[in-house]
């Protein structure tokens, strides 16, 4: 059998020489028409698109195998006989010798030596295929020769022995950290691991072409329920790239940049937020000397807008959870508790309104300015969460930021 470690350069030669090196009618014709066909299968395991050498590769072959016309059908039929008598330490073998059988047909159809492999040649060697695969079951994965054809479907059992169940989710956005699930590639839903690749390749670069902003997530299990209602890549490139659906995100302009005041916009919130954390810390000291604090949250600078490649369009902010205990461990009524910080609020300036809730649990809401706080008051212990203003960077030349009115 040919080394599988030589190159497409060596396979070539050794090909074209085995025929050459035939002589018609001779005892060692068949040898040498054995080892083109060994020759032939190994030379397709190393091209990836299913094609064959060109320049005058196939000539020369075509030539070669038309002065050896009946000495070639003979030894077709001498693989057959090989097939049907394979054990199975030569299971393999006889699996490549129907592919070989295939290769000669497909390979030079339309040239001086098409259909030299008679139809009945092929009938007897798929009948003696499927005795073997009945009889051995499929080929060690390891052992399938690189880039059968989907067509080859002697192989199909091993290669779907073999390939992982691996799906892989597809994710676009319009800002890195807001990207969603948009198709998914099954590894399994491809006969062959190499047409799996060539759709992640495609997929991957049908999104970097268009400039959209992606990542990927990949995980075992094609028949995870979570991935039940996207569509396969497939379906989403007929969609949107054949049919011209709208897509749900924009792609990134070409030369985008920061608008001028992204920077002192972002300063500007980190600046008072650690102006309003300073104050809610004054807060719970007015309202309850010497009780226990704690931060559950600090989150900022944070989008508070749909992610947009314009980043100009995009609103910021902070958000903070923070926790204050009356009482060191009593159990304070929320109420007490409510009654307690009120009115140290409005002093600093916020509007609050009524309680809500149960008398174990009160709710109250409270603005100032584009502020906003909702108060958690349960027993023992108050929750405080603060939304900032939504801050906007325009895209103008000298522009800072600008404060939007909540709606």
């Amino acid at each position: 059998m040919a080394s599988r470690l030589f190159s497409v350069e060596e396979l070539t030669r050794f090909a074209v020489r085995a025929l050459q090196s035939a002589e018609p009618g001779t005892p060692r014709v068949d040898s040498h028409l054995s080892e083109f066909f060994d020759y032939l299968v190994d030379l397709h395991a190393l091209t990836p698109g299913g094609g064959l050498p060109a320049g005058d590769f196939v000539p020369s072959v075509v030539t070669e195998l038309n002065r050896l016309r009946r000495d070639a059908g003979i030894a077709a039929e001498y693989l057959v006989d090989a097939i049907e008598q394979a054990g199975w330490d030569r299971h393999e073998d006889a699996l490549r010798a129907r592919s070989a059988l295939q290769y000669v047909n497909d390979d030079f159809a339309g040239t001086a030596v098409a259909g030299m492999v008679e139809a009945e040649t092929f009938a007897d060697a798929d009948e003696a295929v499927r005795a073997k695969l009945e009889q051995y079951g499929p080929a060690d994965a390891e052992d399938v020769p690189a880039f059968v054809p989907v067509s080859h479907w002697w192989w199909d059992s091993s290669f779907r022995a073999a390939m992982p169940d691996w799906v892989t989710l597809y994710r676009i956005g319009e800002a890195p950290d807001a990207v969603r699930p948009v198709f998914r590639i099954a590894d399994r839903a491809y006969s062959r691991p190499w047409l799996a690749e060539a759709a992640h390749s495609e997929a991957s670069a049908a999104l970097a072409e268009r400039g959209f902003i992606s990542s990927i997530a990949g995980f075992e299990g094609s028949a995870d329920r979570s991935v039940a209602g996207l569509p396969t890549w497939e379906e989403f490139r007929q969609r949107h790239f054949v049919e011209g659906a709208p897509l749900p995100v924009r792609p990134v302009p070409p030369g985008q940049q920061d608008p001028p005041g992204w920077d002192e916009m972002r300063a500007e919130i980190l600046r008072v937020g650690r102006a309003m954390l300073a104050e809610l810390e004054d807060t719970f000291e007015e309202a309850f000397p010497g009780a226990p604090t704690q931060v559950n949250s600090l989150d900022g600078p944070m989008r508070f807008s749909p992610a947009s490649v314009y980043k100009h369009e995009e609103l910021w902010g902070f958000r903070f959870n923070v926790m204050v205990f009356p009482g060191a461990g009593d159990d304070v009524p929320p109420p007490d508790e409510v009654r307690a910080v009120v009115p140290v609020l409005q002093r600093r300036g916020w509007t609050a309104g009524a309680a809500e809730g149960s008398p174990d649990k009160l709710r109250v809401e409270a603005a100032r300015d584009e502020f906003r706080m909702s108060v958690f008051a349960e027993s023992g212990a108050v929750t405080f969460i603060v939304d900032s203003p939504r801050y906007r960077a325009p895209d103008e030349p000298g522009a800072t930021w600008v404060i939007e009115p909540r709606s």
